[in-house]
């Protein structure tokens, strides 16, 4: 959400996430909450619980535990609020550590959040696309098997799609993703995929040679003697 007037540190300091906590009325809680902004005053959230406007209701965030907070507009599943009392900003830390911004993920770590070339912004980029084959916000997310709060914060810049979500909204728009998200994230997204796929087989190695040192401690113990005396040949 824009937070009331303030210091531009404090705009700065707003953070886009897609960070799943627990929320709910006052006194229930209980309830799934998907925070996609969030600032020392206050949050963009999305979840299915029934708030009103002015209704106070409470959010659990990192290194802050439950805090409270009020609904000051509403969009369908989304909710801007403000906080009671302004945050800490150790809970923003915590809050990016948690769930990273598509700015700060290493695309050599894996990070899968995707963001858009700076001349054409994601949202910008996605509105153009779905109007150009004339189909409307509730039409995509239908078509894209995605809910429609969703892909309404990717185009208002809020939040960012996954890879998952991204290819989704490729095939309904019939595109290639590199078109949605413009040329420089999409070297960012191979880069992630080659680190996925690294780990992925270094994780398959250690599987492999723990199922060794098990086979190998079973034959010693079968055949008596020690195990460093076991060789085990792989032929492929």
């Amino acid at each position: 959400m824009e937070p009331p007037a303030g210091t531009a540190r404090q705009r700065a300091d707003r953070l886009q996430l897609n960070l799943t906590v627990e929320g709910g009325a006052v006194g229930q809680g209980g309830t799934a909450v998907t925070v996609h902004n969030l600032s020392v005053t206050g949050a963009l959230i999305e979840t299915a619980a029934d708030l009103l406007l002015g209704q106070d209701f409470t959010i659990v965030l990192p290194e802050a535990g439950e805090v409270v907070a009020s609904v000051v507009w509403q969009s369908e599943r989304l909710f801007g609020c403000r906080f009671r009392q302004p945050l800490p900003r150790a809970v923003l830390s915590a809050a990016r550590l948690r769930n990273p911004l598509p700015s700060d993920v290493d695309p050599a770590d894996g990070g899968e959040a995707v963001a858009a070339d700076a001349a054409e912004p994601l949202g910008m980029r996605l509105r153009r696309l779905r109007e150009a084959r004339g189909m409307s916000l509730a039409g995509l997310a239908k078509a894209a098997g995605l809910s429609k709060p969703s892909v309404w914060a990717w185009e208002k810049g809020t939040t960012v799609p996954r890879r998952k979500s991204l290819h989704a909204l490729a095939t309904a728009l019939r595109v290639s993703e590199q078109e949605i998200v413009g040329d420089a994230a999409m070297v960012g997204l191979r880069a992630s995929a080659q680190a996925a796929s690294r780990r992925a087989a270094a994780e398959d190695m250690d599987m492999l040679k723990a199922e060794i040192a098990t086979a190998r401690q079973r034959i010693a113990r079968a055949a008596g003697v020690d195990a460093a005396s076991i060789r085990i040949l792989i032929e492929l």
